[in-house]
């Protein structure tokens, strides 16, 4: 393959992948606006987070997580009909609560606002680059657009991956604080087993919250939320209509039918992610990142904030060294976001193996430094 001698992207090349990521999100957050007629409000997600929290405050937790409940109370709080449901556990309802203690709007402006600014500042030293750019990747721009929790999911995992050797008791209580999304946390738990105590801080911090959710929210919330949103996610995942829904997932079990077929290739895009880290032998949250939505079925397109901040990093920093066909790789996953939300379903089947490409690149030795600036902490062994 040909490779070219520039160290950095082609101007027109880098601001074209940028603008061309941020207007396809712009495009979906405009046409909710003008669309007042559909019963969906701006921030669609936020809308669940935003609802939960009304009902937390009312002393009604444990409705969150009574599905037909909560969509009426949607429908009174929101105003939207669309089939909805809080699918986060009780601990999660701490970050719920106090949005809702303003008008719906300014709160969702101010959501979008501080999620933004908080990933900004946990990314900031990963790149060479313009910091700016860290909050506008096509993921960070989608959570802008459905109001999700994706970039304090991201914001959180890199601050981990920076505390982890110098401050592992802060980086355990991060751990602990993204249980509220506890299927992405996989690469989170086992990176904390290099340092007990990030373990222990880790253990102990979630036993507090799920502790203090269960004495702020009531027990109940706890007991709704294992006998009845865990098997409503369960079903969503296996039904086979929302087709848009599994649009939003580049997962290989949810992109290719969620049958069994489909449960193979994710085993074995699974597999194949694993034994690209085993050979890699680093800890990364960039190529952790990634793998994670080649292993976990049940994922999003927008909570691949610090995927594809990750696949930018790599196209910036490895430039002259990557072959056209590597490029084009990597310019494909830093889109996936905005592919699934503006394409139709037959575009998120690429994910998986444009994903999976991306990881190998991701974990070919030129590629294996994300080192935060301000860090002199070498990465640590996957396998010891």
């Amino acid at each position: 393959m040909e490779r070219t001698t520039a160290a950095k992207p082609p101007f027109v090349y880098w601001t074209s992948l940028w603008a061309f990521g941020i207007t396809i999100a712009l495009v979906a957050i405009a046409l909710d606006l003008l669309r007042p007629a559909l019963n969906i409000p701006p921030g669609r997600d936020f809308a669940n987070l935003y609802t939960a929290g009304k009902l937390a405050l009312e002393g009604r937790a444990d409705l969150a997580f009574d599905v037909n409940v909560f969509r009426l109370a949607l429908s009174e709080i929101v105003g939207t009909l669309s089939p909805q449901n809080f699918s986060y556990p009780p601990h999660a309802l701490f970050i719920a609560a106090p949005f809702a203690l303003l008008p719906y709007g300014v709160s969702f402006v101010l959501w979008s606002a501080l999620s933004m600014s908080f990933f900004f500042w946990a990314a900031k030293s990963f790149v060479r680059f313009s910091p700016l750019l860290t909050a506008l990747t096509p993921a960070a721009v989608v959570n802008v657009w459905n109001g999700h929790y994706g970039l304090l999911l991201g914001g959180l995992w890199l601050l981990f991956f920076k505390l982890l050797q110098r401050r592992p008791m802060a980086a355990g209580l991060i751990a602990s604080i993204l249980t509220f999304k506890p299927h992405m946390g996989l690469f989170i738990g086992l990176s904390a087993l290099s340092k007990w105590r990030a373990v222990a801080a880790a253990v102990m911090g979630t036993i507090a919250l799920v502790g203090l959710s269960a004495w702020a929210f009531g027990p109940a919330s706890w007991y709704r939320f294992i006998g009845q949103t865990v098997a409503v996610q369960v079903n969503i995942l296996t039904r086979q209509e929302g087709l848009y829904y599994f649009q939003m997932m580049p997962s290989a079990f949810a992109a290719y039918g969620r049958s069994h077929t489909a449960l193979l290739l994710q085993i074995m895009f699974a597999a194949a992610a694993i034994a690209l880290l085993v050979r890699y032998r680093r800890v990364d949250p960039f190529a952790f990142a990634t793998a994670t939505f080649l292993i976990v079925p049940y994922v999003f397109v927008y909570d691949m904030t610090v995927a594809c901040l990750g696949f930018a990093i790599c196209i910036w920093n490895n430039w002259g060294s990557l072959s056209r066909g590597e490029r084009a790789v990597l310019t494909i996953a830093f889109l996936i976001p905005v592919i699934a939300i503006g394409v139709s379903h037959e575009g998120t089947l690429i994910a998986p193996p444009i994903l999976l490409a991306a990881l190998y690149i991701q974990t070919k030795p030129r590629n294996g430094d994300y080192r935060a600036v301000e860090s002199p902490d070498a990465p640590l062994q996957l396998l010891t």
